[in-house]
């Protein structure tokens, strides 16, 4: 082990040997051939490894780099011994020479251990021939499922331009990369015309709003990776209308990022829409037609009511006129008796008249309104009930100076100043006399609106209020009531579309509020 150190040691070192052209009889020729031929194999041994390194450096394959490496190494080595053998021919460095030829040694059996592992791995790849016929193999495969593929594509496109949806295919930049024939519906485009624009480019100046929807649409299916669909109308051509549905799907991406492209596909629906339009046209119409219906039942309904309550008061009015004309005997009084059963003939006579109409018209057509004055209903009232105004001592005023007209169904207005005036007599307060006002007015809405104000027993809204108008609801013990009069007159208000509404407090009064409903002639 010393003598090895001791080898590393002078591993520079010539002493102890003599250069080769003394030891022996070394012609100058033979010498010479001698160290040529051990330079040249050198040289050739020392070029190898560079162009070796050239060739594994310029490979992307790794595969071999481990060989390589051993066999540059390995004739490196081979070369160096080689220039050990023509250098000793003048410096005897034989320790330097042993060093070079140990370490090529030990580098040739290494790259004889990597040969082992390498060969039998070797030999599964392909040779250049066995190579080509695979290539060929591939090629004519390759070529079989172009065509299919071909015919494949020109099978999709023939059905995607024969479908009457419009499809297209847009990029993030939103330009157009494929669009199907469908597009010559709209306004007589070309797909070749269309086709690498953007979509801004390619919007008619009347579908600029549109375009714009579409555009955010395409931009939020790109952000959200989610279908989209919106429906829109637009001008067709100068003669045609349409609807249309329009779908923004993303494409589908690897790895799950953001989709590249879109496709849209826009759906004619104007038949449908237009089947939906006519169908919510018929439903609001047979939705009007069952209101209507549903009104004249409550017309008819409560003519029954009407009927009575509106000929109660008269008849009863003229049977005490005719009482009071067989008991008296006095002539004049006689004559004015029959004045007075006259006017109220005549009044009675009107009312079966109105409602004889009324009756008619409710079978055949609709209620009409006429103009009527507030002053004129209430003025034929106070004359039919004069008798009972004059028991009771009643006091009737009115003011119709705010509005002191209307357009309203006659018989309609007339039962409801007789329900109310009526009302107001008989529950009026055994401590006084009844004090009965009427008065119009426009509310803040621009309705008219009545007021009938009273000074009678008054209703405990608290206990009653709910009850208040229902029918054959009553709140006091009075002998004629039947709890009809309120009933019929808020189905009468309501009808024409107004409202009605009481205030009342107990043994101080009631007040009814009416705001009617005059924007339509007809109901």
């Amino acid at each position: 082990m010393d003598e090895f150190f001791e080898i590393i040691e002078n591993i520079f070192s010539s002493g102890g040997f003599m250069p080769r052209w003394i030891c022996g009889q070394w012609s100058e020729t033979l010498g010479w051939l001698y160290i040529i031929a051990n330079i040249a194999i050198g040289l050739a041994y020392l070029s190898i490894p560079f162009f070796l390194y050239k060739f594994v450096k310029k490979r992307k394959e790794k595969i071999f780099n481990r060989v390589f490496i051993c066999f540059i190494l390995f004739i490196f080595f081979c070369g160096a011994t080689h220039f050990m053998d023509a250098i000793i021919f003048w410096n005897p460095l034989y320790r330097l020479n042993a060093v070079i030829l140990i370490m090529t040694a030990f580098i040739s059996w290494i790259t004889v251990f990597v040969l082992y592992r390498f060969l039998p791995k070797a030999l599964h790849y392909q040779s250049p021939d066995d190579l080509q016929v695979i290539i060929d193999e591939q090629t004519k495969d390759l070529a079989i499922a172009y065509q299919k593929l071909t015919i494949s594509e020109n099978q999709f496109k023939t059905l995607v331009n024969s479908n009457p949806d419009i499809i297209t295919r847009i990029d993030k930049r939103l330009t157009y990369q494929f669009i199907n024939d469908s597009i010559r519906k709209v306004g007589n485009m070309e797909a070749e015309d269309i086709v690498g624009k953007n979509i801004r480019d390619v919007q008619r100046a009347s579908d600029e709003e549109i375009n714009e929807l579409f555009i955010r649409h395409v931009e939020s299916v790109f952000k959200t990776n989610k279908t989209e669909t919106f429906e829109f109308e637009m001008n067709i051509n100068k003669d045609q209308h349409g609807y249309f549905q329009l779908s923004v799907i993303p494409l589908e991406n690897q790895g799950g990022k953001m989709p590249e492209d879109v496709l849209t596909i826009t759906r004619d629906i104007t038949r449908q829409k237009l089947y939906e339009l006519e169908l919510k046209r018929n439903i609001d119409n047979l939705e009007l037609l069952a209101d209507r219906i549903e009104k004249k039942r409550k017309i008819l309904e409560d003519f029954t009511y009407i009927v009575s309550h509106n000929l109660r008061s008269p008849v009863a009015n003229l049977a005490a006129l005719l009482n009071l004309l067989k008991e008296e005997t006095d002539e004049d009084m006689r004559t004015m008796f029959i004045q007075k059963i006259d006017i109220a003939f005549e009044n009675l006579s009107n009312t079966v008249t109105d409602l004889t109409n009324a009756v008619r018209i409710r079978q055949e057509t609709e209620i009409m309104k006429e103009e009527l004055f507030f002053e004129d209903i209430v003025r034929s009232h106070i004359i039919n009930l004069e008798m009972k105004i004059k028991e009771t001592n009643a006091t009737i005023t009115y003011d119709f100076s705010a509005c002191e007209k209307i357009n309203y169904p006659k018989v309609y207005l007339e039962s409801i100043f007789l329900n109310l005036l009526t009302n107001a007599i008989r529950y009026r307060s055994p401590h006084r006399a009844p004090q009965i006002t009427f008065k119009s007015f426009i509310d803040k809405d621009g309705m008219i609106s009545l007021t009938c104000e009273d000074n009678g027993m008054g209703i405990n809204l608290q206990k009653h209020g709910e009850k208040l108008f229902g029918l054959n609801k009553t709140f006091h013990e009075h002998p004629d009531a039947k709890g009809t009069g309120l009933f019929i007159t808020k189905n009468q208000i309501e009808t024409m579309g107004g409202k009605i509404y009481a205030e009342s407090e107990v043994d101080k009064g009631t007040k009814f509020t009416i705001h009617f409903n005059v924007n339509n002639s007809k109901i």
